[in-house]
């Protein structure tokens, strides 16, 4: 059983506030993308993210429709267990790409969840966990995107 710290102080950087925009081929919406940021004061390993999920208006998202793009790499959030050697730079935005036919319009919500094990604070064989939730309004309309 790990260590639980609720810590809130990062929770308001989860959700980047910059480059939310939709995802066009030939013309054609196909999905749309947002950024994160870790929601810590220091970089991790991709296997030490135990959860990571989101939502679109209070709503999951399907995580078989989402990919992250970090690292010039893209991987699926059921991979990250596997990633002990991919390192996600406290400074570096992760771009959430996520498949839905016609993108979005206007402003949404959207929200994640990232439970993050902290490998270099183990305690008699127990490593921190901690629990981020973040929630940002994001503008996906043509002209330009961002915090609505």
């Amino acid at each position: 059983m790990a260590l639980i710290n609720n810590q809130k102080a990062y929770d308001a950087f989860l959700v980047w506030s910059e480059g939310a925009e939709n995802i066009e081929v030939y013309g054609r919406k196909i999905g749309f993308r947002f950024q994160i940021r870790m929601p810590n004061f220091r970089g991790n390993y991709l296997s030490c993210i135990e959860e990571l999920t989101f939502t679109l208006d209070g709503e999951p998202i399907d995580p078989q429709q989402t990919e992250l793009l970090l690292n010039d790499k893209r991987f699926r959030v059921d991979e990250l267990a596997q990633l002990y050697k991919e390192y996600w730079n406290v400074s570096d935005c992760c771009v959430v790409e996520v498949m839905r036919e016609g993108g979005l319009q206007g402003a949404h919500r959207i929200g994640a969840t990232m439970r993050l094990r902290y490998g270099y604070s183990a305690y008699f064989g127990v490593c921190k966990t901690v629990t981020s939730k973040g929630e940002r309004t994001l503008d996906f309309t043509d002209e330009g995107s961002g915090v609505a």
